[in-house]
């Protein structure tokens, strides 16, 4: 059996577990609310456009940084998002689990 096989019956499984489908209702109900996408994209903007200052060796105005945390206060307020990023954390705990796993599997424990 191929590699992409076997990845692809991961994922399928990674699919049916509670966490991944917790976190697909929660995307979800992030595209049905458009208080919340739009909080979420201007969220991402803004951290989009702050690390392209960084990069670019340009000075961060306490302006941007303001502007970044009010948008950020926003989201933690905000239920939706919320539970979004809980969702996230949920499922980014199985991939750690099973990153884990096969790092096991492939150069014993350690």
């Amino acid at each position: 059996m191929s590699l992409e096989t076997k990845a692809k019956e991961l994922a399928d499984v990674m699919k049916e577990t509670e966490e991944y489908q917790g976190l697909n209702s929660a995307q979800t109900r992030v595209k049905l609310d458009p208080v919340a996408q739009d909080l979420l994209t201007q969220l991402q903007t803004a951290q989009q456009e702050l690390q392209q200052a960084q990069a670019q060796g340009q000075q961060i105005t306490p302006d941007q940084i303001s502007q970044f945390q009010s948008l950020e206060q926003q989201a933690q307020n905000n239920l939706t998002l919320q539970n979004l990023i809980k969702a996230q954390q949920a499922f980014g705990e199985v991939m750690n689990t099973v990153n884990e796993k096969l790092g096991e599997e492939l150069f014993g424990s350690q």
